[in-house]
């Protein structure tokens, strides 16, 4: 499609905006002040930023859980390119088939999806034995593999073929034609994996039916298999153009923009892709710790004993322990919070798919807890993860003396 309906921008154009320093330093402030609304603390922004050097080092870290997050759910959609470049000659050289290499990809990872959900409904509701169930939809995913292969990509080769009274090429093969079908059928076995994922990080509101959870997780899985491969169509019906920086560029195109609807269906995928960029850079840490501080700085009363776990020894005078999780640690700033927050924040990550207002719920109560959190100067505050016995805890003692 030469004449396309928009122009995309040239090679040197993007690469200049990309390697901008108002392009890294707007993306990196974005991926903090995202991170700090979501736990309601942008109080620390303004001091978190101050460490002007760590910009570039936070902006490698976005980039590049943006694009292992991109590989594990567009998985589909780089295995479908990978079979495609193998046959890229015989194919390019004929649009009609072309497409239909592209839609086959596509119906494959929807039939597979389908068929599943029809053996989870054999299986839930008419008892039908499991390893029987499991054998039938392996036959009937490959023999839809095989029957729509051959409708869309076999036989209008053959026709062509015959047409145009050309020599018979490697797709007419019988090794090919017992082989394509099941490479055609991979990218609909790799997208499982990131498939599993999310839906494990799905719930339902207690009372709900299984009827109504089946239907509802082969919605959510029909539409993510159709999203997650939509970028690998795309871009084969735009290779065989010939235009490879076209091709690229419209496929990072649509991955961004199949991501912002992913994320409209499944809410916490933003914060899982920031998460997973702190996590990388090290300025967050999601295990429990244990911190020393001196009592001259911050006084053990300024902590609730059950909230932190305070607790000091004897031999080591003149200073006192909690336990927290380290949150967020930038410039001089370090942000410890209550053990709690692990718990709420996984919460905070997983989506109740019959009430959206259940994830509104689990973010505010992430917020909350996020407000016991104490941003510290990193020089008032040390961890030390050595154990040390005999500890005697300040809430135990305010028990024993009344």
């Amino acid at each position: 499609m030469k004449n396309s309906h928009f122009k995309i921008p040239s090679k040197k154009f993007i690469l200049s905006v990309i390697s901008s320093s108002a392009f890294m330093t707007g993306l990196t402030l974005a991926v903090i002040w995202l991170y700090l609304s979501n736990l309601d603390r942008l109080d620390i922004f303004y001091d978190a930023t101050s460490a002007s050097s760590a910009i570039a080092f936070i902006f490698g870290f976005a980039i590049l859980s943006l694009l292992g997050f991109s590989v594990l759910i567009f998985s589909s959609s780089f295995m479908m390119v990978l079979i495609f470049s193998h046959y890229e000659k015989e194919l390019v050289e004929h649009n009609k088939i072309t497409h239909g290499f592209s839609i086959t990809g596509l119906l494959n990872s929807l039939g597979l999806c389908f068929l599943l959900s029809l053996c989870f409904f054999s299986y839930y509701y008419f008892n039908f034995n499991g390893h029987l169930t499991t054998i039938a939809f392996l036959i009937a995913s490959v023999l839809f593999s095989f029957y729509i292969t051959k409708k869309n990509i076999l036989d209008p080769m053959k026709h062509y073929l015959q047409n145009n009274n050309e020599a018979k090429g490697n797709l007419e093969k019988t090794s090919t034609k017992i082989l394509l079908p099941l490479l055609l059928l991979t990218p609909a076995v790799v997208q499982m994996l990131p498939l599993s994922f999310f839906l494990n990080q799905l719930e339902f509101t207690e009372g709900s039916s299984d009827f109504a959870q089946i239907s509802l997780l082969t919605a959510v899985a029909i539409a993510f298999s159709t999203l997650s491969i939509l970028p690998g169509a795309i871009y084969i019906n735009e290779k065989k153009n010939g235009d490879l920086f076209r091709a690229i560029t419209i496929i990072l195109i649509s991955i961004i923009t199949t991501l912002v609807f992913l994320s409209m269906i499944f809410r916490p995928i933003p914060n899982m892709i920031i998460n997973m960029t702190m996590n990388l850079s090290g300025i967050s840490d999601w295990r429990a710790h244990d911190f020393y501080i001196k009592e001259n700085v911050h006084p053990h009363a300024m902590f609730n004993g059950q909230l932190w776990n305070t607790r000091y020894f004897q031999e080591i005078p003149n200073r006192f322990f909690i336990t927290g999780v380290s949150i967020f640690t930038l410039g001089n700033t370090q942000l410890i919070c209550p053990t709690t927050i692990i718990h709420a924040r996984k919460e905070s990550l997983k989506l109740t798919i019959d009430n959206t207002k259940e994830h509104d719920k689990k973010t505010n109560h992430l917020k909350n807890i996020a407000m016991d959190c104490i941003p510290f100067n990193k020089k008032d505050i040390s961890i030390w993860d050595s154990p040390i016995s005999e500890p005697i805890y300040y809430d135990k003692l305010k028990k024993n003396q009344k």
